[in-house]
């Protein structure tokens, strides 16, 4: 998957978070990637960070407890508080050159508390993240849980990915689909599954009035599942340093639907932090 030779940080003994880890060259930025609920190091790996390494930057992905090759013990609770702990752990032990946090739909919550809890980034690009705590938001996530319950993730998709992309994308997607045979009950004891299970007890109440770093927020207009325009418009009021990279076509993973333009945006908004600093 990766050319860079992978890694474990070390929690304790049960507990090791698997990272990939690049470091830039000429004095460039490091992309910091943190996953949604449902993604791993591979929604990064297959194409952005190595078309980001190739352009010179920098890249640390990793999975969280309950993700990809991460190890965890019978104590691990798979919850939001002990994310975001863990990725303030992985960046004080990696210290990437120059962070710049690039996150998917809830990561995005992940990474701002760890900036509020004293994690380092010099920037902040957010993938269709930005969200009020409602009825809305409970009730997708009280859903997928119980899809995941019902026929695991390839239900949970199934159910959600009309609202989640758009109609050429489902089309590209359809033959790997909707599976004739139906779908697989997952344990409640998945890892997967845990992890939706504690979604509800993140915070969205963040005081996006504290994020001065600059950020760049992606919108998937065909994200019909957890975008609200008024409320990410409210939102990004209030952030005192933001810009928005809005996609016309795209759903809620822009990563990977437009690899070659979002990989674009990530570094047009690198050289943009430069010039800011006075580096160029």
């Amino acid at each position: 998957m990766s050319s860079v030779a992978p890694k474990f940080v070390k929690i304790d003994e049960k507990n090791q978070i698997h990272v990939i880890h690049q470091a830039p060259s000429q004095g460039k930025q490091t992309f910091v990637f943190l996953n949604s609920m449902g993604a791993t190091t591979r929604a990064w790996e297959d194409r952005i960070a190595p078309a980001l390494r190739a352009r010179g930057y920098g890249t640390l992905s990793f999975d969280y407890r309950g993700q990809g090759e991460t190890l965890y013990g019978s104590d691990a609770r798979l919850e939001p508080e002990e994310i975001v702990s863990d990725i303030v752990h992985v960046l004080d032990d990696q210290k990437p050159q120059r962070p710049i946090m690039c996150c998917l739909s809830i990561g995005g919550l992940f990474g701002v508390r760890a900036l509020e809890k004293g994690a380092n980034a010099e920037a902040i690009a957010l993938i269709n993240t930005l969200r009020k705590s409602n009825a809305q938001v409970e009730w997708i996530n009280t859903l997928e849980a119980r899809l995941i319950a019902m026929g695991g993730m390839p239900l949970v998709y199934d159910v959600l990915r009309p609202v989640l992309s758009s109609a050429a994308e489902l089309e590209k997607m359809r033959e790997t689909h909707l599976p004739e045979e139906g779908y697989t009950p997952w344990p409640a004891d998945h890892p997967r599954r845990r992890l939706a299970d504690g979604v509800n007890k993140a915070d969205w109440d963040f005081p996006w009035e504290t994020l001065t770093i600059p950020a760049l927020v992606f919108v998937g207009l065909h994200d019909r599942l957890f975008r609200i325009q008024k409320d990410v418009d409210d939102i990004l009021e209030r952030i005192p340093n933001a810009k928005v990279a809005e996609y016309s076509d795209g759903g809620h993973s822009l990563q990977a639907e437009f690899p070659d333009e979002f990989v674009s945006d990530l570094v047009k908004f690198a050289e943009e932090v430069d010039q800011t600093e006075g580096r160029k």
